[in-house]
């Protein structure tokens, strides 16, 4: 299993697994049609962001993306693994890949916006030791399904 980060190969492969998990497994359905996967060089890879790969012999298993929305802030976003894959450390190291990737870039804080139906995800978050805050900040962008946020403080 490795962790790298985006290239256009994959580009299918994310928008594949993003919508087989949000909306398949947890039924969130995008109004917008997440714009952001067609254009993930453009969105995350610029203005000292990311997007993470987690490959196992080739085949994507999972992902994870940091933008930065102003002055050392990120919004950490799209963190998905495939469900054979999880409680394998695969979502840990696609974590830990992210807040490196934060703490070399001088990042003050990241916010991650989450549903509370996602039980899981907000188990890891707290695991973690993100903090849950009750009122995001206005420039994070979330869907309207999200009603849990965190933030990590550097």
């Amino acid at each position: 299993m490795e962790i790298i980060t985006y290239q256009d190969q994959y580009k299918t492969a994310v928008r594949e697994l993003i919508f087989e998990i949000a909306e398949k497994e947890f039924g969130h359905h995008s109004r917008n049609g997440r714009p952001d996967l067609s254009n993930i060089k453009e969105v995350y890879q610029t203005q000292r962001g990311n997007f993470w790969l987690a490959l196992d012999s080739g085949k994507l298993v999972g992902t994870i993306g940091l933008r930065e929305i102003g002055q050392g802030i990120g919004h950490f976003t799209r963190f998905y693994v495939d469900k054979d894959y999880r409680r394998k450390g695969i979502g840990s190291k696609l974590f830990f890949t992210l807040i490196e990737f934060a703490k070399k870039n001088n990042y003050k804080k990241i916010f991650l916006a989450t549903a509370s139906d996602q039980k899981a995800a907000n188990k890891f978050y707290t695991k973690m030791g993100l903090k849950r805050i009750y009122s995001p900040p206005d420039e994070l962008p979330h869907s309207s399904t999200d009603d849990v946020f965190y933030e990590i403080d550097f």
